[in-house]
């Protein structure tokens, strides 16, 4: 087991923006990057990143989430902005060589970066095959169209998180847990869903609000197509290795339907659980095979496995 099991909190300017982030283990350790997932935050990596043996982990918190800084109005939070982000974050850790673990979203922002750096030595992918928000081919259009109606109705009429500062969008703090466990796929633990709220709630004393940017909630005007989020797949030349929930987002045909823009030495293992399963239920077997992932040589193509 790693040394330093509690995490610290640091912070780092980046672009001109303020970053919050997580870290584990000793500064010494094989550098890795850890990538969180939509509306989530660096605390996703609370429970599986000191078990990660010998390595120094760093899970900053994306632009607009967590704790971080908000971006500007006239800007937006695409996912190649993301990728820039930790592009200059890592040149600011002084890396020269790291791995990355990503988490849904944070696995399309990894394959954005990895066409960025060439410096990348492993990827891990959490139940995420990539950029997970796409438009079809031909749709462009119209989704940046819908996506500006949106945004209008929502500052128009102060939707929820669209509301002034000091207003509180929760009574109580067990509110806010359960807003938080019931999203995305509903399956995420109370155990998971504190540890995100935590790190994503302000005590306003009379209540509590969300500190991320309303904004996520809203599709992006201008979002990858499927083919090119599958083009951003192909071109990942380091070790690739999934770990994906028989129960997630990524499973049936989900996973069929990009499986064949996975580069061709990706191994892939299924566990049990939902969309958060490294957050519900991090197993020994799940902690094993990501300190074998971010441990194995580069000296040789690994061979492809599916067990499902």
């Amino acid at each position: 087991m790693n040394q330093g099991r509690n995490g610290r909190d640091l912070t780092l300017d980046v672009n001109g923006n303020h970053f919050a982030l997580r870290t584990w283990g000793k500064e010494s350790g094989r550098p890795v990057l850890a990538l969180h997932g939509w509306l989530d935050n660096a605390a996703s990596f609370e429970l599986i990143a000191p078990e990660l043996r010998n390595c120094f982990v760093v899970a900053p918190d994306l632009a607009g989430h967590g704790r971080s800084d908000h971006r500007r109005a006239d800007s937006g939070y695409y996912l190649w902005e993301h990728a820039d982000d930790m592009n200059a974050l890592v040149e600011c850790l002084g890396w020269k060589r790291f791995s990355v673990l990503g988490h849904s979203m944070g696995t399309g922002v990894a394959s954005i970066l990895a066409a960025m750096n060439r410096n990348i030595e492993h990827m891990v992918f959490i139940d995420g095959m990539g950029a997970p928000f796409t438009v079809d081919d031909g749709n462009t259009v119209e989704h940046l169209r819908k996506a500006q109606r949106l945004l209008r109705l929502a500052l128009r009429t102060r939707l929820h998180g669209f509301s002034g500062p000091e207003e509180a969008q929760f009574n109580s703090l067990e509110m806010a847990i359960n807003e938080r466990r019931n999203s995305i796929d509903g399956s995420l633990s109370a155990e998971g869903a504190r540890l995100l709220a935590m790190r994503d709630l302000l005590n306003l004393g009379h209540g509590y609000r969300w500190r991320h940017d309303p904004r996520l909630v809203l599709p992006e005007p201008l979002q990858l197509t499927e083919r090119q989020a599958c083009e951003f797949l192909q071109h990942i030349t380091c070790p690739l290795q999934l770990m994906l929930g028989r129960q997630g987002l990524f499973a049936g045909s989900a996973f069929d339907k990009r499986k064949h823009a996975l580069p061709p030495d990706t191994r892939v293992h299924w566990h049990d659980g939902g969309h958060h399963f490294h957050l519900d239920n991090p197993t020994t077997t799940l902690i094993e095979q990501l300190n074998v992932a971010l441990a194995t040589s580069d000296s040789g193509p690994q061979q492809r496995i599916v067990n499902q």
